[in-house]
């Protein structure tokens, strides 16, 4: 009797296990999403392991078109099926490393890493490296809100090579950034804060997100007409505070089959 009661339930267990050890976290770009806006021939995106991803940027691009990847699946949490997200009511620190490189590349480009409440970034705020003819232009912040834009330019000359950081204070709606010339820093020095911008969004779930993207800048420049530009993102980490994962259906469906099939036997026992 002890055989046929333990047998059922170590089984549950090693489906529930099972389901718990395949669960991804949000440092696994395979768990991200790519999104192009709009897709264009000349960006392109490889998923290289499960800490690094590269963007390129190929020819002429057309001014506005970007390309990257995102933490979730949908065009916002509650849409989405998959991926990591953050509350606004907890304060985090996210952080990415970065190396860009040419192939006289001519033109202005950048990349970019932030937050935000949906894919098409109307409510969002973040870090952004501009790089003009495949050299550092500079580094500054970038903010949206009702897909009303404000920028600021708070280095001139960007390095190449460092690490970007986000970092959100739920209690005042700030949202600061910066960056760190060395990849895998744990700190870094604010550029930039956004005062109580997360408060004047619509007070939902926040996505990460990084793009490389091709920019008018005239009267200085115009986006990405020849070359090769080249960002790798690599060693995404949650320094401070904690992701939490879109419910996956089909997981929570094999845990119930699991725990279902295990208490039907036991009752026929």
């Amino acid at each position: 009797m002890l055989v046929r009661f333990v047998a059922p339930v170590m089984l549950a267990m090693f489906l529930v296990q099972s389901v718990s050890s395949s669960a991804a976290t949000i440092d696994d770009f395979a768990t991200w999403t790519l999104v192009q806006d709009p897709p264009h021939a000349g960006m392109a995106a490889s998923l290289d392991s499960g800490s690094q991803l590269t963007l390129t940027a190929i020819d002429a691009v057309p001014d506005a078109v970007d390309i990257g990847y995102q933490s979730i699946n949908g065009a916002n949490v509650a849409s989405s099926t998959s991926g990591f997200y953050f509350s606004p009511a907890a304060d985090f620190t996210i952080a990415v490393d970065y190396a860009i490189s040419s192939q006289s590349s001519q033109g202005l480009g950048g990349i970019g890493f932030g937050i935000g409440e949906d894919q098409s970034g109307a409510n969002s705020a973040g870090v952004a490296v501009g790089v003009l003819d495949g050299i550092g232009l500079g580094v500054g912040g970038a903010a949206r809100t009702n897909d009303v834009s404000d920028t600021t330019l708070d280095v001139l000359g960007a390095p190449l090579v460092g690490r970007l950081f986000v970092d959100y204070t739920a209690s005042t709606g700030d949202i600061a950034y910066g960056y760190s010339d060395t990849p895998g820093a744990s700190s870094f020095s604010v550029l930039g804060t956004f005062a109580a911008r997360q408060q004047e969004w619509n007070d939902q779930p926040l996505l990460a997100s990084f793009f490389l993207r091709s920019q008018d800048g005239s009267p200085v420049s115009g986006p990405l007409e020849s070359g090769t530009l080249t960002a790798v993102f690599s060693n995404f980490e949650v320094l401070a505070g904690n992701a939490t994962s879109v419910p996956e259906p089909a997981s929570m469906v094999l845990l119930a089959t699991a725990m279902g099939c295990a208490l039907g036997v036991l009752r026929r026992r």
